[in-house]
């Protein structure tokens, strides 16, 4: 036992005292070629991430959202994009979307951190939980552009009330906390709280 714990501690010394870099006693001026640092490679637009993602329904009995990658310049680019829907590799992958194939963009701007979008009319046809899986996917999409917290949604021009999950209906902007539980995450279920804590 004791030579384990011998060959233990010297590991740990060696890889301690094997780190070449050491301290400095007082501050110091980095030489000029070491005051920045090169990035070398580029993205491939493989990973979902930043203002390149839209949100389509996955596959499986729940049908909740998930993201997924688009290259997108203008924040009129993303929404137009997700209005496209799935791609043939995500049918073939079974996403798909609530949102109607025929609805348009016809207008998006922005005002402070409120994304205004006006719809064609082919959205407000839907009802129930079709109705609010669309609008998530709208919500989720938009609020991935930067400085957007909110969408208002608004049907050839004129404000409408929008259904929250919990059956209130708003016309004010929307949030992606209306519509909690309709994204597919990764993180792993909450254990259970014990009875009696």
């Amino acid at each position: 036992m004791n030579t384990a714990r011998a060959v233990i501690v010297s590991v740990l010394f060696l890889s301690l005292t094997a780190c070449g870099i050491q301290t400095d006693s007082a501050p110091r001026d980095l030489p000029e070629d070491e005051r920045s640092l090169a990035i070398s490679g580029s993205s491939s637009g493989t990973d979902a991430s930043g203002a390149d993602r839209i949100y389509l329904v996955a596959p499986g009995e729940e049908r909740l959202l998930r993201s997924v990658p688009r290259d997108a310049t203008f924040r009129e680019d993303l929404i137009e994009i997700l209005l496209l829907g799935p791609n043939d590799d995500e049918i073939a992958a079974q996403f798909s979307s609530f949102i109607p194939a025929t609805t348009e963009l016809l207008s998006a701007r922005s005002k402070g951190q409120i994304l205004i979008l006006d719809l064609t009319g082919e959205i407000s046809e839907l009802t129930g939980q079709s109705l609010s899986q669309a609008i998530a996917q709208i919500v989720y999409t938009a609020t991935e552009i930067e400085g957007i917290e909110a969408v208002q949604l608004k049907i050839e021009g004129e404000d409408v009330a929008w259904p929250k999950p919990n059956g209130d209906t708003t016309a004010d902007p929307l949030r992606t906390y209306d519509y909690p539980g309709f994204v597919q995450t990764s993180q792993p279920a909450y254990p259970a709280v014990p009875v009696g804590i």
